[in-house]
């Protein structure tokens, strides 16, 4: 069994015991690859489920934007017709409260005309159109102190 490379002398009685001397040894036999299996299969699956999770999560995120998107179209639509109707009345308005729409309705409807110059009557007032300050009584002096007080009060706006 053993070899030997060199040219000593060898003592075959001592290869013997030796041979004896070393009992064959039980493996019990486990499949390394069952095991490394085992474990990678578990995370295989531990994968599997995380990118599962993942590509579920990206399209319910692309649902909901498709929603919103969609959502966010109609709203759009709903104001542009908004502001078209709403420059629709505002021209309506204009049209109704026109000067010349007025004008029509007091002649058409109400029958009222225009003034002519002949229509037109100057009054004279013989009262003059100027203003004169009376004169009050003559005040004590806590009276126009008062009246100085109250005039300051007035002036910086205090009750």
């Amino acid at each position: 069994m053993a070899r030997l490379n060199n040219n000593l002398a060898y003592d075959f009685d001592e290869r013997e015991e030796l041979e004896v001397a070393q009992e064959p040894r039980i493996k019990h036999y486990t499949n390394p690859k069952r095991k490394a299996s085992a474990r990678t299969m578990i995370e295989l699956l531990t994968l599997v489920a995380f990118m599962s999770a993942i590509l579920f999560s990206i399209v319910f995120n692309q649902i909901e934007v498709s929603k919103l998107t969609r959502e966010q179209s109609e709203l759009s639509t709903q104001l542009t017709q908004l502001k078209n109707e709403c420059t629709n009345l505002e021209a309506q308005l204009a049209s109704k409260t026109g000067i010349t729409a007025v004008e029509d309705y007091a002649e058409n409807t109400l029958g009222l005309t225009k003034l002519d110059k002949a229509q037109v009557e100057f009054v004279e007032i013989d009262i003059p159109t100027v203003s004169e300050v009376i004169e009050t009584e003559e005040e004590g002096f806590f009276a126009s102190v008062k009246g100085w007080v109250e005039g300051v009060k007035e002036y910086l706006g205090i009750e």
